[in-house]
């Protein structure tokens, strides 16, 4: 064994404690090699942290999973946390849409758009149509959202429906994202399934049924993770390099490490060393949002109904892009409301002093319920929240991966998928399998 190895200060060196280098380090420990995570805050858990208030608990970023998504289960099994999870309140199953001004009800089944007011007719005779005209249109490139639906369900559902739908999980611009990234399954919809609605009814429905969220908020991830892992908070890492066939991150040595920052700070890391894949780093864009939490002083005063939240797609001109019933998720007292204002359309607005925010969020409540805001609780800013998949991000994603393949360094965070927590967790994992196969066998760590 070579001095350089006797001198490491860990085999893999992960850089971001966010959910993507959580993943990483603990599958890591997992696998016996060791580890050490830096992150810059002085939390782990990045964005998936939550803040307790006089009104109750908020969350910072995240406020629930998909209990069909596979990598969460996987990260919460390693860190003992299944029995801290609770499927949601009965209470919060009703979604809204803003649709002409009025908050109007909306089912997760795609079938129920022939029911919902939501929908305009036009919109139910487009969707039946989608459904009962098979298409065998091959998709021979990367298209936008807008294009796929466009095509399939026509303009003005795409503006009414699927722009605000999409706006909760991308807060995006339809035109720009690509709908390969966003959702791989929409890739072979027609050509295999003969339709969208007919892929999303095919769709295999494994795993656990049913939305979940933590009882006492998602700080419990980033707290149970920092019991387990060897890590070091408040550190901004400088510089990466490579170092006699392992690297060196800042003054620690080690056999490889991942980097599970954001991609704009990886890209800074990676300039000297690995240029091209800065430069494609550099290009990859996130999203802003603010959010205004808030609550009622007296019960009911918002006039909002039960639910999980509503959302409004740009056309209908509101402040807001929608707001969040946080409150509604376990039924409790009192109600509890986020709303979040930004996205790749309106950056500018993300930005705006809190004074504004507050009074574009109760402006929006004054003119869907005529409702008081009650207790603004804090305000929230997220300048690079959410990720932004494009057109060609398929493509950028293959070339840092072939740049890549011979360097003992790895990738991992949303950015690696279309961008949901769950592909954060799932490149994480990746990430630390593909390290573990790397190493020829664990380093022999300096005391």
């Amino acid at each position: 064994m070579t001095r350089w190895r006797r001198m490491a200060d860990a085999d893999v060196i992960v850089v971001g404690g966010g959910l993507a280098g959580l993943a990483s380090a603990l599958e890591l420990q997992r696998l016996g090699r060791s580890v050490v995570l830096l992150e810059q805050s002085t939390q782990l858990g990045g964005k998936a942290n939550s803040t307790r208030t006089a009104a109750g608990l908020f969350p910072d970023g995240p406020t629930s999973f998909n209990g069909r998504a596979a990598p969460f289960w996987r990260l919460l099994a390693l860190l003992g946390l299944e029995d801290e999870v609770s499927k949601l309140s009965p209470v919060s199953s009703a979604r809204y849409l803003v649709r002409d001004g009025r908050l109007r009800g909306l089912k997760p089944n795609p079938l129920s758009v022939l029911s919902t007011r939501a929908f305009s007719w036009n919109d139910k005779v487009a969707a039946l149509r989608e459904y009962t005209q098979r298409s065998t249109h091959a998709v021979t490139g990367d298209e936008s959202l807008q294009a796929l639906l466009e095509r399939r369900f026509g303009r003005d559902m795409v503006e009414h429906v699927f722009a605000a739908v999409l706006t909760g999980v991308f807060a995006g611009d339809l035109n720009a994202l690509s709908a390969a990234s966003c959702f791989p399954a929409l890739l072979d919809a027609e050509s295999k399934h003969g339709g969208v609605i007919r892929a999303l009814l095919a769709a295999p429905k494994s795993g656990r049924a049913g939305t979940f969220t933590f009882r006492n908020g998602f700080s419990v991830i980033g707290q149970r993770a920092a019991q387990k892992l060897p890590h070091r908070l408040g550190v901004n890492v400088e510089r990466i390099e490579f170092d006699r066939g392992g690297v060196r991150v800042d003054s620690l040595r080690a056999a490889a490490v991942v980097v599970a920052t954001e991609p704009h700070v990886a890209a800074k890391l990676l300039q000297p060393v690995l240029p091209r894949v800065a430069a494609e780093l550099a290009q990859f864009d996130m999203a802003p949002l603010s959010l205004v939490q808030w609550s009622e002083r007296t019960p009911g005063e918002s006039r909002l109904p039960r639910g999980f939240g509503y959302l409004a797609a740009p056309i209908e001109a509101l402040f807001a892009l929608g707001t969040l019933f946080v409150g509604d998720l376990l039924d409790e007292a009192p109600r509890r409301f986020s709303t979040f204002i930004g996205g790749a359309l309106q950056r500018a607005r993300a930005q705006r002093s809190d004074e504004e925010l507050i009074a574009g969020a109760r402006a929006d409540l004054t003119k869907l319920t005529g409702g008081k805001m009650g207790d603004v609780q804090r305000v929230v800013r997220w300048p690079h929240a959410v990720f932004q998949p494009k057109v060609g991000h398929r493509a950028a994603l293959a070339r840092i991966r072939s740049e890549l393949s011979s360097r003992p360094i790895a990738l991992a965070g949303g950015y690696c998928g279309a961008a949901a927590m769950k592909d954060a967790l799932a490149a994480g994992f990746a990430a630390a399998e593909l390290v573990d196969g790397q190493l020829p066998r664990r380093l022999e760590v300096a005391s």
